[in-house]
This record gives structure tokens, sequence and C-alpha cells, in this order.
């Protein structure tokens, strides 16, 4: 009986051990039975990130890192970029509509000095949403012997500057011990003025003081005049009211003014084009006048130089003496004009 109740706890103990087993191997392990995608994620270096690492979104497990593969910098067409590490990040299906296309993919720590794991930062849910088997571009991970080495370069060079300008930097402390010196100098001699003229100084103060007070008392003044300001707000309502009765008035008055200046205006057109005509046959009468005037000094001309009938008959004197004898004896005997001898 002793033997078979050993035999009994014996099995109990390797159930128990077992189920422990089991147990720390589903917590540990990536044996989750739900649905999931892969992610893909570029990177310039993992910083140490291992297979298995979790996956976070906004804090929240969502999935592990499936598999991590070093490209060396090659060339992937499909992305238009050199690709040096990409991770393989399996993700719950139900949480990766939940990513959109400007999210952040970053490679941090649980704590200063925790395990890796990757975060995802959702981005902005208007944006479209990533699906699985999407390729993405990761934030580069702040390594602490990047920054260490860059701190210690920065070091040496400020100390390589430090010691060039060894010279100069003493001269810029001893000038700025001057300007302590001077300036605890002027301090001392403000304070000694302020103290020899305290009385000023208080005198002044009160004066300030009561200046104040007026002020006060003249703004109180203003507030009474005003009152709750009825009376402005009526008095602005009449301006509004006598601004747009003279608006309503000088409107139609104004439409008139157009009108009537828009009826000068066509007549002045009206004008204008009467004045161009009468210009026009003015300068055509003065051109035929020119030409009356020409053919005259023409005519008298030939008159003068004894040319044609009249010419000859003018510059003929025994021609013009017997014309004129003829009108003496027509004078003399009038009835001559009516019958011949």
């Amino acid at each position: 009986m002793s033997g078979r109740s050993m035999e009994v706890k014996v099995g109990i103990l390797v159930t128990v051990c077992v189920g422990l087993l089991v147990g720390f191997i589903v917590l540990l392990g990536d044996c989750s039975t739900a649905d999931r995608g892969t992610i893909y994620v570029d990177v310039s270096t993992t910083s140490d990130l291992k297979v298995g690492s979790p996956v976070k979104i906004a804090g929240v497990p969502a999935g592990k890192v499936d598999e991590i593969v070093y490209k060396g910098g090659e060339m992937d067409d499909a992305v238009g970029r050199r690709v040096w590490v990409r991770l393989h990040l399996r993700i719950d299906s139900e949480k990766i509509p939940t990513i959109h296309e400007d999210g952040k993919f970053y490679i941090t720590t649980q704590g200063v000095l925790g395990e890796k794991y990757v975060e995802i930062d959702p981005g902005t849910p208007e944006l479209a949403s990533l699906k699985s088997g999407a390729v993405v571009e990761g934030v580069p991970p702040m390594r602490l012997e990047v920054i260490a080495a860059q701190a210690g370069s920065l070091l040496e060079s400020v100390s390589k500057l430090v010691k060039d300008n060894e010279g100069a930097l003493g001269d810029i402390l001893g000038d700025m011990r001057e300007t302590m010196s001077s300036m605890k100098s002027a301090a001392a001699r403000i304070d000694k003025l302020v103290t020899d003229n305290e009385g000023k100084v208080a005198k002044a103060v009160d004066e300030l003081v009561a200046l104040e007070t007026d002020a006060r008392q003249l703004i109180a003044s203003a507030n009474h005049a005003v009152g709750d300001g009825e009376e402005l707000r009526q008095t602005i309502a009449n301006a509004r009211e006598v601004s747009a009765d003279i608006r309503a008035r000088v409107g139609p008055v104004v439409g008139e003014l157009e009108a009537t200046l828009q009826k000068y205006a066509a007549l002045a057109e009206t004008g204008q084009a009467a004045v161009e005509e009468v210009r026009t046959s003015v300068v055509d009468g003065i051109g035929d006048a020119r030409k009356a005037l020409a053919d005259i000094s023409v005519l008298t001309g030939r008159i003068r130089d004894g040319k044609g009938s009249l010419g000859a008959l003018l510059a003929d004197d025994e021609i013009y003496d017997d014309v004129r004898e003829m009108l003496k004896d027509l004078k003399r005997h009038p009835w001559k004009f009516l019958w011949k001898e």
C-alpha cells in the first residue's frame, strides 16, 4: 500500500513538473496561435536586436521579430534604396490595419539597459493603413557608442581650440575681469548716488504715486461721464442714421450728375466732329483761294507783260489813245450807239 502511494506522489510530481515546463515554454516562447502577418522594416543597424524580441504598437505587445536578414547595402529596386538590414516582424493580423503610412518603427530598449524590442508609432489615422507584406524604412536607433565617439572627437576639437588660442583666451578673461570691475565700480557709484539723493528719490516716488492717483481719478471721471455707455451708443446710432440718410439722398444726385456728364460728353464728341468738319472745309477753302490767287497772279503777270488781247490793249499806247478818243467821241455823239452815219 505504501509503495503504491509513493508511485502516485511521484506521478503527481512529474505531471506538475511537465506542466510547469510547458507553461514556461508557452510564456517564454513564441507559441501564440493568433493569425499573424509580416511587415518588413529596413534599418541601418540592429543595435543588438535579437530574433524573438518583442514588437509593440504604442506600448502594447503585438508580435515578435521573426527573422533578421543582413543585405549588406544591396540595392532593392522595389523600394528604390539600398538595404543593409531587413527585419521580418510577425504582427497580429488584427493590429496591422492600425498601422498607417506615416507610422514610425523604432529599435529601443525596455528601460535604460533593458531588452531590445521594436516599438511602432501607429501614425495618423486619416492616412491609409499598411497591409501584410509592406516594406517600410525604420528610424535609425540612437547608438551610445557612436554618440560617445562623437563626444570624444568634440572634446578633442575643443581642447585643441583652447590650446591654439590660449593667449587670446587669456586676453578675453582679462577683459572680462576689467569689465566686471568696471561694473562693480559703476554699481557702487549708483548706490552712493541713490544714498546721497534719498530724499529726492522719495519725493520722485511720491510724485509718481500722486500722478497715478490723478490718472485713476481722471479715468473714474471719464467712466462717470460715459456711464453705462447708452448715450454713447445712441449717439453712434444717430450718426449711422444720418450717414444712411445722406447716402440715400446723395445717391440719386450722383446718378443724375453722372447722366448729365455723359450727355455733355456725347455733346462734346458731336461738337468736336462738327468742328473737325468745319476745319476741313476751311482748309479746303483756303486751298481753293490760294489757287485762285495764284491764277490771278499769273493773269496779272501776263497782262503786265503785254501778253494776250487785254495785255496788248493795255501795253500799246496808240491803242489806248484810240480807245480814249473813241470814248470821248461817244460822249459827244451818243446817237452813234444806235445807228451809223
